[in-house]
């Protein structure tokens, strides 16, 4: 007897993450000069879409996507921005605006019009940001984990970043074509933070990480920066994970997973 209930778990996982692939689509969209990758879980609702860190592609979400069927029953999206994982790139037009606009018309070509609901990582804040910023009223709110805040990201260290990896630069192009236009677009990018985040109104969960991907003392100001940005609104809320590095939804996904549900029900239920 001891060890049939293991066994029945170990089944019931198995049939989940079966059902998961089943109900998973894996397509590529056209947005004009080049196609972005995405992978959709079925579902009904209001879709929850997932922007990556810099330098990461969809498969980072993996480990949360089927805790979050279960729970939710929505639609799920992931994908690769602009050069990261299967998407392709429009090297000669390129920038956090574009990207928006180009994540937009995917969505639209989907079937995705009305409404959003966004889980963001690191840089990842950024294109969320900007885009609740261009589709004023669609996107009811926001999960972000260890994002950058405003207050962190100032445009004296946009710039010092870009100098940071001029040496480095025709390395990275090689490498990946996504993070090399991520690198020489860390100004810009930066200067349309500080335009857009002082205006941001979307309901947000904002979980930092007690361990942030940086050393003593820019790792202390890493995690007070992003909790003055959190502190700034009613309709925030921030919770510290002290114990998990800058992947908080790897060392703690039961938060992360939680936080999710419990925004996404309050925001979806308020419509």
């Amino acid at each position: 007897m001891i060890h049939i209930q293991p066994i029945f778990f170990s089944i019931f996982l198995l049939l989940a993450t079966f059902d998961l692939f089943a109900q998973s689509k894996d397509t590529t969209i056209s947005v004009g000069q080049h196609s972005l990758h995405f992978n959709i879980t079925a579902g009904k609702g209001t879709p929850i879409i997932f922007e990556s860190g810099a330098g990461n592609d969809a498969s980072v979400w993996q480990q949360l996507l089927a805790p979050l069927s279960a729970r939710l029953g929505a639609p799920l999206i992931t994908y690769d921005r602009a050069g990261f994982g299967k998407s392709g790139i429009d090297t000669v037009n390129v920038n956090l605006s574009t990207e928006v606009a180009d994540l937009k018309r995917a969505l639209n070509k989907l079937g995705y019009h009305d409404q959003y609901f966004f889980v963001a990582h690191s840089f990842g804040g950024n294109y969320t940001l900007k885009f609740a910023d261009e589709n004023k009223g669609k996107v009811l709110g926001a999960v972000m984990i260890d994002i950058v805040s405003p207050y962190f990201m100032t445009m004296e260290r946009g710039k010092s970043l870009k100098i940071e990896y001029a040496d480095r630069l025709q390395e990275i192009k090689k490498e990946s074509l996504g993070f090399y236009h991520l690198t020489m677009n860390y100004e810009n990018s930066t200067a349309i933070l500080h335009e857009i985040a002082p205006h941001a109104t979307i309901p947000m969960t904002i979980i930092g990480s007690g361990i942030s991907p940086f050393e003593e003392p820019d790792r202390s100001k890493f995690v007070a920066a992003l909790k003055k940005f959190a502190d700034e609104k009613d309709n925030r809320k921030y919770i510290l994970e002290p114990n998990a590095q800058h992947h908080i939804f790897y060392d703690n996904p039961t938060l992360v997973i939680e936080e999710i549900q419990s925004l996404y029900k309050k925001t979806t239920s308020e419509e």
